[in-house]
């Protein structure tokens, strides 16, 4: 009996980590909404320098930080593409890789419909508090932070971002 119930344990520990989406490793805890942040200058895929200002658009700007070797980042495209297909009028949406490697091939390969940038600096990483991704930020025309999520869009997360957004998203991909 105590060996079928250590089994089953170990099982359900399993499937639990397979579906639990990624959380913060950074020391400091996400964004918090009213927060100011500052523009910051990166490096787009044609290797053009890019300033992201918030005021110069009307509406609230969407990053979402990423990078190509994260496999959460991977097993929540379909969210991210129903959210860019739904609501790219309401908002605008930017790319942010932390990481060169393997980009361009990245987002050829998955066919991201938003902007894609990199190399963002040290400073630029510290005040918007990046680490783990994937990470989702909104920012008001006015540089306030609206919202900051940590992980991919599932459990709470995916219905408190379905909610915000007003979609119905389908969820995030199984391990491959």
């Amino acid at each position: 009996m105590l060996v079928v119930s250590v089994s089953l344990n170990v099982i359900l520990a399993h499937k639990l980590n397979e579906v639990r989406p990624a959380t913060s490793t950074a020391a400091e805890p996400p964004l918090q909404s009213g927060a100011t942040v500052p523009s910051f200058d990166a490096i787009d895929l044609n290797g053009q320098a890019r300033r992201v200002s918030y005021s110069e658009v009307p509406q609230p700007t969407v990053l979402y930080i990423f990078t190509p070797s994260c496999s959460w980042c991977a097993r929540n495209l379909d969210n991210l593409r129903e959210l860019t297909s739904k609501k790219t009028p309401e908002y605008r949406f930017i790319g942010v890789s932390l990481s060169k490697d393997g980009l361009d091939e990245y987002v050829k390969a998955q066919g991201l419909k938003m902007p894609v940038l990199h190399g963002i600096s040290d400073e630029t990483r510290k005040k918007y508090r990046l680490g783990a991704t994937p990470q989702t930020i909104v920012v008001s025309p006015n540089g306030q932070v609206m919202k900051d999520w940590v992980g991919a869009f599932a459990g709470p997360q995916k219905t408190e971002i379905e909610s915000y957004f007003h979609v119905t998203l389908p969820g995030i991909r199984s391990a491959s």
